[in-house]
């Protein structure tokens, strides 16, 4: 006797489709040009900005590791592509994390 048919998740370490991960991709591209564009208005306000300096440097930085992680995604070889990331402390992060 047969029962009805069940989706199952994909295994553990299975690859996601590509489709998948270029949504993804896509959709941390639009994050990062949010945020990217939220700081530059709040950058604008000199009072703003001076009182803000750090917290409008954590927007840039989160702006360029949302991109970041987008090109990776987006890669059709990601570990060259996290190899190519510049800032630092996300590339040595994901280098770990592609190593478990």
């Amino acid at each position: 006797m047969n029962g009805p048919l069940v989706d199952t998740p994909p295994l553990a370490g299975a690859p996601h489709s590509p489709a998948l991960l270029s949504g993804i991709a896509d959709r941390l591209s639009d994050l990062a040009e949010g945020a990217e564009t939220f700081g530059i208005a709040l950058c604008s306000d000199a009072d703003v900005a001076g009182r803000y300096l750090v917290q409008l440097q954590q927007i840039d930085r989160l702006a360029q590791s949302l991109r970041e992680m987008a090109s990776v995604l987006a890669a059709p070889d990601p570990v060259t592509a996290v190899a190519g990331i510049r800032l630092g402390e996300l590339r040595l992060a994901l280098e770990a994390s592609s190593k478990v």
